[in-house]
């Protein structure tokens, strides 16, 4: 026997391991009871004295100068004193290679970006220069490689081309569908750069951002905007440097439609292709694609060995390769002159003498320069953040804002122009080990040293090459086209937001485009709150777990009781819709308020809620915020619901938003009972129709016993009937002389007459006995 228990004890104590319960013993909460079981305090976080201590606070720890203050604005103002504590010399090794990698891809990259900005190559290297240079100084993240990128490069580009041609009538007046694409007389015109360095210098609009704290205006570009707007911008670019893998000398266009008139001039113009200009980009993509697919990977697997390089991963710098090949080659060749293939011309050395921006330009950039700074800001942010938490340190928003505004304010004074942050020399910067931003600056050292003796060496090489670079390095993000399959399987409105964009992008141009997009991404927002999810919840198998009925098999709607939940705030421009569909789930008809005819139906093997519906709880734990014209037609939706005979519960009630329905004078406008939870409303309701039950089981005893009084005369008049029947058949036989003979029944000796009277009086006795509203003979036989 004690052997046996122990065996029993074990299980029993094997069981209790693997399964856990949960057993809750509490009153039933309600509204009037939460203030006797909760204690409130006296804490408000919206009253006008709190807000005033908390803007009190605000001014003395940020405006007013002390010690304290001081020493955190000078954190905040050089991040680079944060990493710089801590810094080991182990980490140097990295940094030093690091910095020599990023300044070997900055050169190719920084002059072909340049001459995509139709601007002269050395302010490429300008702009690579004097932005990772600040950026080092004052920028959070310690892996962001800054420099010129192709998006903003042809944003610039577009811009400058624009504003380069003479003001003529078909200018200054454009048509959208006729003369609205600006034409350039040739690829190779000498394009004054001072509109380029005053866009840059109007990128002070992000330091006004940063001013007033405003980084979080990017949360507002979703990433199917970034990602459908930067591949749109891959297209545009990859379009832009056909003519110089080509070899053709053409028209530009600037506009709308731009793209179109492009490839209808590309196409007219192939006859005119240079070969030797065409070999030379086949070259160099091809050597681009073996390295960079092939070869790299293979280098990278066998450096491993070696100590120094398990840690960190070191291209091949093969764009720097191509381009001293390409220079060499056609230097001694001379390209330029036998063959015309067109090359980078004057490079010059050393920098400008530093010059203000043209002032008088910036009305008509500012508009250019906000779109711009917008792209730039977003693609830089979310690069940042990307590699802060994977390095797991902190990146703030609006110190990123003054930083890439000083980069590019500062700059624009030495013949820079836009700025971000690239992903491909960022990506290079982390394999390559780089742990702070002492690597940037021994990437600006090296830069230094070519600005200032070797810049004037490639003067001969082939713009082929710098095309070439340009269009492998932008492979990324004309690959991004695969998100639109993974984003449409998530969700179908993002996947809207990114073909919008894109398309806008490349068929009406980058400044189109970002807005469309922009829009586009706020109709998707307000679309999913302007007609949300509504769900009926169930009880799962006599639990305090409600989900979803229509979803799960074993989740049951409960007899009598219908629960509502609205996945949404409801404010004043999807409120209607709430009101609609609560109605609708009960039965009612939104516009005349009246019930509708429910029939008793079945959908995928599950019954329906057959049981007369008396009771509606709305789960309120998705309603976050209730405005003043949305409390109004809650309260409106919940009358109707009463001059219907439903009793309404409300459920988890925000504190602020019962408020605003108290203040809406809830208690007068209609009849409901607050709960806390769902389950609190449901025991409620059910302690209450178990009441009403008794007093059903009594009436049904009535009922019983009257009928058995009474059950003699059911059965004679059920044999009349039959007798009756019979008799007419009978008398239908006879003469017509013999029919008018009255006939008696013989069970009783009843006649017809008698009989009727008799049910008549049974019926009035029954009724009589039955204490409930509607007709006597709809209840008698609902009873039955």
């Amino acid at each position: 026997m004690d052997l046996s228990d122990d065996q029993n004890d074990k299980s029993d104590s094997t069981v209790n391991s693997r399964t856990h319960s949960i057993i809750v013993d509490r009153p039933i909460i309600t509204q009037k009871s939460f203030n006797q079981v909760f204690i409130p305090t006296t804490y408000e976080d919206r009253t006008p004295v709190i807000l005033f201590h908390q803007l009190r606070t605000y001014i003395r720890n940020k405006c007013i100068p002390s010690k304290q203050c001081g020493k955190s604005y000078i954190k905040i103002l050089f991040p680079f004193l944060s990493w710089l504590k801590i810094y080991q010399i182990r980490w140097l090794v990295h940094d030093v290679v690091c910095g020599i990698t990023i300044a070997i891809m900055q050169i190719p990259q920084g002059m072909g970006y340049a001459l995509l900005a139709r601007l002269p190559a050395i302010t490429g290297l300008y702009a690579s220069f004097f932005a990772s240079l600040i950026y080092a100084l004052l920028g959070t993240s310690r892996h962001l490689s800054m420099g010129g990128v192709a998006v903003t490069s042809l944003m610039t580009s577009n811009v400058v081309d624009r504003l380069s041609v003479k003001p003529t009538l078909s200018t200054i007046i454009p048509n959208l569908f006729n003369q609205s694409t600006i034409e350039i007389a040739s690829n190779d015109a000498l394009i004054d750069p001072s509109y380029a360095i005053t866009i840059a210098t109007t990128l002070a609009f992000m330091l006004l951002l940063c001013i007033f704290h405003l980084g979080f205006v990017t949360s507002f570009l979703s990433d199917s905007f970034i990602s459908g707007y930067t591949t749109g911008t891959a297209i545009l670019v990859f379009t832009s440097q056909l003519p110089d893998i080509l070899g053709l000398s053409l028209k530009r266009y600037v506009g709308p439609f731009n793209i179109i008139y492009s490839y209808i001039e590309i196409f007219t113009n192939l006859k005119n292709i240079n070969l030797v200009t065409l070999t030379i980009s086949t070259f160099s993509i091809t050597t681009l694609i073996i390295v960079k697919e092939y070869l790299d990977p293979f280098y990278k697997k066998k450096i491993k060995k070696f100590e120094l390089f398990r840690n960190i991963q070191i291209p091949i710098p093969i764009e720097l390769i191509v381009i001293i090949v390409g220079t060499l080659v056609s230097y001694v060749v001379d390209f330029n002159g036998r063959y015309k293939v067109k090359i980078v011309n004057t490079i010059g050395h050393g920098f400008r003498t530093p010059q203000g921006p043209a002032l008088v330009l910036v009305p008509s950039l500012i508009k250019d320069a906000i779109m711009i700074a917008i792209v730039a800001f977003s693609i830089s942010i979310s690069l940042a953040k990307t590699y802060a938490k994977k390095f797991k340190y902190f990146v703030n928003p609006n110190q990123e804002l003054a930083a890439y505004g000083a980069c590019n304010i500062i700059g624009s004074f030495f013949a820079s122009y836009a700025t971000a942050a690239s992903l491909s020399r960022t990506s290079v910067y982390v394999n390559a080990g780089g742990r702070t931003q002492l690597a940037n600056l021994i990437s600006c050292a090296t830069l230094l040293i070519i600005i200032l003796n070797i810049g004037s060496l490639f003067e001969s090489l082939p713009k082929a090459c710098l095309a070439s670079i340009i269009i492998i390095a932008i492979k990324g993000l004309l690959l991004q086209t695969k998100d639109i399959y993974t984003i449409g399987r998530v969700t179908k409105l993002e996947a809207v937001v990114w073909i919008v964009t894109c398309l806008n992008t490349v068929i009406l141009d980058v400044d189109y485009g970002l807005f469309s997009g922009i829009i586009v991404s706020l109709v998707v927002v307000i679309l999913r709150q302007f007609r949300p999810r509504t769900t009926i919840l169930g009880q799962y198998e006599r639990s305090e777990v409600y989900k979803n009925a229509k979803r799960f098999t074993n989740v049951h709607e409960i007899p009598h009781i219908k629960i509502f939940r609205f996945e949404s705030p409801i404010i004043y421009f999807n409120a209607e819709y709430f009101r609609e569909s609560l109605l609708d789930a009960v039965g009612i008809d939104s516009n005349t308020g009246q019930k509708r005819n429910i029939h008793s139906k079945q959908s995928h093997g599950h019954y329906f809620n057959l049981y007369k519906l008396t009771h509606i709880i709305i789960d309120c734990s998705s309603i976050n915020q209730l405005d003043y014209s949305g409390g109004k037609i809650f309260l409106q939706a919940i009358k109707e619901l009463n001059d219907c005979k439903y009793k309404v519960y409300l459920c988890h009630l925000r504190y602020y938003n019962y408020d605003v329905l108290e203040k809406l004078e809830m208690d007068k406008i209609c009849s409901v009972i607050v709960m806390a939870t769902v389950h609190d409303a449901v025991h409620n309701i059910q302690d209450e129709l178990m009441e009403n039950s008794d007093q059903e089981q009594q009436i049904r005893n009535n009922i019983s016993s009257i009928m058995m009084e009474n059950i003699a005369v059911a059965e004679i008049i059920d044999m009349y009937h039959n007798r009756y029947l019979a008799v007419k058949s009978f008398k239908t036989s006879l003469p017509a002389s013999a029919r008018d003979i009255h006939y008696w029944d013989d069970i009783s000796n009843i006649s017809t007459s008698h009989v009727q009277e008799m049910r008549h009086q049974d019926e009035v006795e029954i009724c009589r006995n039955l204490p409930l509203y509607g007709s006597c003979e709809t209840q008698l036989y609902t009873w039955l």
